[in-house]
């Protein structure tokens, strides 16, 4: 039965690591179709807002060289508001070793949570051998064991959550002076 629980647990951990990666991939998909629809009824409006400013270009006397002028102002403007609708439509790149934390943070803080989120890793390997080893001696409070490995593997969730939180957080506005 202990040995059950002592394989069980980091299991149940990485299970419960690929649940949250599961739904953190769903709100980001969520997310892309907002943007996506909040750009493109932004390039609705600046298409309608191009539209108007074309007719009422044409409507006031100008030569052939100042229209053509316009005219690339205008494509400008459209070009600017179809890359919008593209960026949105972009899906962002799929990274490796995201259930352990293995690629690159860019805030000291979400590094620091990370050595930590390792350090608990390790030591919840190195409970579940112990309490491997103390199975055949029959020996040792094997409840106390399995509580703190299940502790350790509830610890390495949240660290790996606050880790991944303290990363993609924007750094507080500076105020003015």
């Amino acid at each position: 039965m202990a040995v059950a629980v002592a394989l069980l647990v980091p299991l149940a951990t990485a299970f419960a690591g690929v649940l949250t990666l599961i739904v953190q991939d769903w709100r980001q998909r969520k997310s892309r179709a907002d943007r996506r629809r909040l750009a493109l009824e932004d390039a609705t409006r600046q298409v309608a807002f191009v539209t108007e400013w074309w007719t009422t270009r044409q409507l006031l006397p100008s030569t052939p060289e100042s229209l053509q002028e316009a005219a690339a102002v205008a494509q400008g403007w459209l070009n600017e508001a179809s890359a919008r609708v593209d960026a949105a439509d972009e899906l962002p790149a799929v990274q490796r070793g995201r259930l352990l934390l293995l690629y690159r943070f860019q805030k000291r803080l979400a590094k620091a949570i990370r050595v930590g989120f390792f350090a608990v890793l390790g030591v919840m390997t190195w409970a579940s051998y112990s309490l491997v080893g103390t199975v055949p001696e029959g020996g040792g409070d094997l409840g106390a064991q399995v509580v703190f490995l299940v502790a350790l593997g509830v610890v390495a969730l949240l660290l790996r959550s606050w880790a991944v939180s303290a990363d993609s957080t924007s750094p507080d506005p500076v105020p003015p002076a």
